[in-house]
């Protein structure tokens, strides 16, 4: 029976998008019993996780649910689920576990309890690190809820712990003495210019360094935001997709954009010229001097050093795009169009980052509307 059932197996439509799986695998005492799972989806899927399955018994990689291990279970969450996710994404989710669960690495997952990954958020948030247990918590929790879909687990265990509640950080922004202070003081720096442009524009960090000339229109005076690069492990430097969909977005081009953009062109043509074959015609608006990419990392640490040196207060190239985000609102741009040109998820992100400064635009708004009805 062993030979004749090992490596087949059967899909039965349970109900309208859920399927059953049934095959074969080895038992404790080597012969081989039948294994039923539920899948929910599509038939293509429940026929993608049956030769996932099948695959593994061939290969000798197949784990009983019932003696998987904490760390096995993540390894395959990470295979399975996170691999459709962004690059840096599935980058964080892997730090986060290498991390923070050896504790709990080696335990059936099926045994897990609340108390245990609660004592991993509770040492965390005793050592100060209660945005980190936050954030392991997120990644933990969309692991086991994956657990229960995959019918692994019967339940979410992470759901009866209680992870330190989200804390808003300041937001810290320049005043414009300061702001001109400090460009001033680093006009002559090989960065200078992309720091202008990350303030004036609002993009990420790693937007700029991703921004190519082909996504430049001088003459329709736009900026297309298409791509980004990120830095990750064991890849290097990796151009990929913006955040998220909103995050494709077409910035209008103001006439200091257009000088400063003018301004850079010439200095690469000019590396380009000096440097002949040795020039990497990489694209991109912002290089490094022989053409390549700019890193993201040595923007902030260079960034870093600028604010020492300067004696400006603490800021972090995203807080340039605090600085354009709190400028555009004071000047009283509509909040829609800020959130578009930040290339925020939604209106509701901004606001709750802008809360503060909404609210002193509102008084000011208020105060012209009086002056205009009353003559004040």
């Amino acid at each position: 029976m062993a030979n004749r059932t090992h490596g087949t197996g059967s899909i039965t439509q349970r109900s309208e998008g859920t399927w059953s799986l049934r095959y074969y695998a080895p038992a404790e005492d080597g012969k081989f019993r039948q294994v039923r799972e539920t899948v929910k989806g599509t038939r293509a899927k429940a026929e993608k996780e049956l030769r996932a399955r099948l695959s593994n018994l061939d290969q000798g990689a197949y784990v009983d649910k019932k003696k998987l291990a904490v760390r096995p279970f993540l390894d395959r969450f990470m295979a399975e689920y996170a691999c459709n996710k962004a690059l840096k994404t599935q980058q964080g989710y892997l730090q986060l576990i290498n991390a923070y669960l050896g504790p709990i690495a080696k335990l059936p997952v099926q045994k897990l309890t609340g108390k245990q990954i609660q004592e991993i958020y509770n040492n965390l948030k005793e050592r100060g690190k209660s945005p980190t247990a936050l954030a392991l918590h997120r990644v933990l929790h969309k692991a086991l809820k994956w657990g229960v879909e995959k019918d692994i687990l019967v339940k979410n265990v992470s759901d009866a712990t209680n992870p330190p509640a989200p804390v808003k950080r300041e937001m810290r922004v320049w005043d414009k003495e300061s702001r001109t202070k400090f460009f001033q003081a680093i006009q002559d720096h090989k960065y200078s210019d992309f720091l202008r442009f990350t303030m004036a524009t609002g993009l990420r960090r790693g937007e700029v360094c991703g921004l190519k000339w082909e996504y430049v229109d001088f003459i329709g005076h736009q900026i297309h935001v298409y791509k980004k690069i990120i830095r990750i492990s064991g890849l290097g430097l990796v151009e990929s997709e913006p955040k998220t969909e909103k995050s494709k977005r077409t910035v209008t081009m103001s006439p200091f954009l257009e000088d400063l953009l003018r301004k850079v062109q010439g200095t690469q043509i000019g590396q380009r010229d000096y440097l002949e074959d040795g020039w990497v015609n990489s694209g991109y608006v912002f290089s490094q001097p022989n053409g390549t990419a700019i890193d993201p990392d040595l923007i902030t640490k260079a960034f870093k050093k600028m604010v020492k040196e300067v004696g400006m207060p603490h800021l972090t190239p995203h807080g340039l795009r605090h600085q354009y985000a709190t400028a555009a609102r004071e000047a009283g741009i509509e909040m829609g169009i800020i959130s578009k040109n930040m290339g925020h998820a939604s209106v509701a992100i901004t606001e709750d980052i802008y809360a503060h400064i909404t609210s002193s635009v509102k008084e000011e708004a208020a105060l012209k509307i009086e002056n205009q009805l009353f003559g004040k």
